[in-house]
């Protein structure tokens, strides 16, 4: 076991084992694995509630663009997890938006996503560090990208979180019945553009998951819930052109809204006479 490793496990294991915190030995294993295989981005080590975990920095090919997405992965993954994590981290910088993949909490191998539940207050805290780090980039516009569990934990998040997102993509998000994940709730709650990709199945519990969403999010015009093929590539495609148009779409209704401020007031002035 190298020193990287050997710290991180020693650091985190009595706390994990106590509290169902992530579990240390795994994120360690993911961290020595992608330190000898990563070619794209660098690793950035950030730190959250005194634990440190990994991320992967991409920056954009686009110079003085400030805009960054945050790539989450599903439970068990990690922040260069292919296809679906790597193609969106590596791809979206093509197209104007660095990423910043994060190392999210972890269960044990074969923990199912009920079992993920009590780590939604350290994800959160995971997120925030990945905020702080943007925003001292001097990033202007952060969205968040997150796949599966990490599309779970970042709706969650966005309560705490949100004067500091201004757009949200969800991939396949679990349905589930459990009490502790509010998805329809917290949906319902969420005022900023929400992409919601469905990878198409046939299974009645998430037809009827996905339709409730819609429900909720039906005062929301900047929702969209889009059906998509089990392609990863299409999925990385879905999300760059829908950020590309969102972002469009809000600019101009900036623009449109400056413009009237400043007829207004001109008005107003020409009324008084000045």
């Amino acid at each position: 076991m190298n020193r990287l490793k050997y710290w991180l496990v020693f650091i985190g294991g009595f706390w994990s084992f106590v509290c169902g915190a992530t579990d240390v030995a795994r994120e360690a294993d993911y961290a020595e694995r992608i330190t000898k295989t990563l070619s794209v981005g660098e690793m950035v080590w950030l730190q959250a509630n005194d634990r440190k975990f990994l991320s992967i920095y991409t920056e954009t090919e686009y110079p003085g663009i400030k805009e960054a997405a945050i790539i989450l992965h599903d439970k068990g993954a990690h922040p260069d997890r292919k296809p679906l994590i790597h193609g969106l981290r590596t791809e979206l910088p093509k197209h104007r938006w660095s990423t910043l993949a994060l190392q999210m909490p972890l269960r044990e191998s074969g923990a199912e996503v009920e079992d993920y539940f009590d780590l939604f207050v350290e994800a959160t805290a995971r997120l925030r560090a990945a905020l702080n780090f943007l925003e001292k980039k001097e990033y202007e516009t952060i969205a968040i990208v997150g796949h599966g569990m990490g599309a779970l934990m970042a709706l969650q998040a966005y309560n705490d979180l949100q004067d500091d997102i201004k757009a949200l993509a969800i991939i396949d998000i679990p349905a589930t019945r459990n009490t502790a994940a509010r998805t329809v709730e917290w949906i319902r709650r969420a005022e900023l553009p929400l992409l919601d990709l469905l990878v198409s199945r046939e299974i009645p519990n998430e037809v009827f998951s996905s339709a409730k969403r819609r429900l909720a999010a039906k005062d929301n015009t900047h929702y969209r819930q889009a059906s998509i093929n089990d392609d990863e590539a299409m999925m990385v495609k879905r999300v760059y052109s829908w950020l590309r148009r969102t972002m469009e779409t809000l600019a101009s209704a900036e623009n449109d809204e400056e413009t009237a401020e400043k007829e207004s007031a001109k008005n107003e002035a020409d009324a008084q006479g000045i």
